[in-house]
């Protein structure tokens, strides 16, 4: 033999340790790919699962959301209502206050005149009459 077929030989010889290295090694590549196979067929069928799902509880709060635009359109009388209500009711309370506010600068004036001019006492007897006079009737 010469030194070409030795070495053909001995790389025959490596390769052969090789595959028989190499076998347990592809086996267990073989098993993980399948789990991932299986893992990713599991995973399609739960997202199938989850999209169908997702549509349902779209659709219904499509319809609930429809309902809700729906009733308070019908609402929208009433707060129109309950809006002219107040805006008359501010539009009272800002007349009184405008009447009050006269009526309290009148008594401010009616007790300065009454200090300064210290009638107080005559005030009350008159209030005093008043009372005797209303309550023998």
């Amino acid at each position: 033999m010469d030194w070409l077929g030795i070495g053909v030989f001995i790389l025959a010889i490596g390769f052969a340790i090789l595959v028989f290295i190499m076998i347990p090694v592809i086996k267990n590549l073989e098993k993980t790919l399948g789990a991932a196979a299986d893992t990713i067929t599991t995973t399609q069928k739960g997202i199938e699962d989850i999209t169908s799902e997702t549509a349902i509880v779209l659709n219904t709060t499509n319809e609930t959301l429809l309902n809700v635009n729906d009733k308070l359109k019908k609402l929208d009388p009433l707060f129109d209502t309950v809006n002219d209500a107040g805006k008359s009711a501010q539009h009272m309370t800002s007349s009184l206050v405008r009447i009050t506010g006269a009526k309290a600068q009148r008594t401010a004036d009616g007790t300065e005149i009454l200090d300064r001019n210290n009638l107080e006492g005559i005030l009350r007897g008159a209030a005093f009459i008043y009372y005797l006079t209303r309550k023998k009737q």
